[in-house]
């Protein structure tokens, strides 16, 4: 998908902002099926400009937006009807058909996660995942509410959109995986009972592990491994929380990290190129992360495991 574009009654403004940079979109992808079409999320935030429009929709898919700071009402355009927008609060979650194209006039600053979910993206996952009784998501457009769980997976994003490069795709396509399977839960028509599978077999298990580890370095998608083991990226994730009892994405963290638990007890290469081995972006990356695991910094558990040390060196 593309980033929201500027309506043509405000082509007289779109020069401003792309300028200043009062409307940014940072996107994230993840293909879960095999049909091309892609679940995306993305934050945008805007400052306040005067009669500045946002233009989007226009394509089949559900959208849901979580409200990061409060908005005042305000006005959108649906084809030829005005529609009158309550004020948002903080964390509330709107969900809207995008099928009609609709044109937004921003006069407030907005800091909003969108999660853009086509509905052949959807119906393929649904499929994947085993729901053949399922038909679509039932909600009546401009639906809003807040829930707890549709807040902590906007918030869990946060990280990932503020540094897209640094995001791992297999953290991203987990969230996603199971922001479709809570929607489906909550809104889902027709859905069967007992549609939960078991977990992975043996051979599926190693083979996903051999995969991770074969090179800490090299991203890897939740697809990928799905693949790998001839499921559906959403039974895979699924399936491997049941065998393993954590989301792959967290036993690739923990993996990365023993690896630099080695190397650090080695004592002979700076945190920099520890960093770097064992697939974290930067030092400070690989900082951020040890010390949430390990609850030291890398330099402080060296030093308190550190062996074989050749005298009169000290590790940068």
């Amino acid at each position: 998908m593309q980033p929201p574009a500027l309506s043509a009654s405000s082509a007289s403004n779109a020069r401003s902002v792309a300028e200043t940079n009062f409307i940014s979109a940072t996107i994230l992808h993840s293909q879960l099926t095999d049909d091309g079409e892609r679940l995306s999320v993305r934050r945008t935030t805007c400052d306040a400009l005067p009669d500045v429009e946002m233009g989007y929709g226009g394509i089949d898919a559900h959208l849901a937006r979580l409200y990061l700071q409060p908005t005042p009402a305000c006005t959108m355009q649906q084809g030829r009807r005005m529609l009158q927008l309550e004020p948002r609060a903080p964390m509330e979650c709107s969900f809207r058909d995008m099928r009609d194209p609709c044109v937004w006039r921003i006069v407030h600053p907005v800091d909003i996660i969108s999660f853009e979910l086509p509905r052949g993206a959807m119906a393929h996952w649904a499929r994947d995942a085993g729901l053949r009784g399922f038909h679509g998501l039932d909600y009546e457009s401009g639906l809003t509410m807040i829930d707890d769980v549709i807040t902590h997976f906007g918030l869990a994003l946060m990280a990932p959109l503020a540094t897209p490069g640094r995001a791992p795709a297999l953290f991203v396509d987990y969230i996603l995986n199971a922001f479709c399977t809570y929607l489906v839960r909550i809104m889902g028509r027709e859905l069967p009972d007992g549609w939960r599978r078991g977990g992975l077999a043996l051979w599926q298990e190693r083979r996903a592990k051999e995969m991770m580890e074969a090179d800490l370095r090299a991203p890897v998608t939740l697809k990928e491994l799905a693949d790998a083991c001839g499921l559906s990226a959403a039974h895979f994730a699924r399936a491997f929380r049941q065998s393993v009892g954590e989301p792959p994405h967290r036993w690739l963290t923990r993996r990365r990290v023993e690896l630099a638990k080695a190397l650090l007890t080695a004592g002979e290469l700076p945190l920099a190129d520890i960093a770097l081995r064992c697939g974290f972006s930067d030092q400070s990356h690989f900082t951020q992360v040890f010390s949430r695991l390990c609850g030291q910094s890398p330099g402080v558990w060296r030093r308190a495991h550190q062996r074989d040390v050749v005298p009169g060196r000290r590790p940068v």
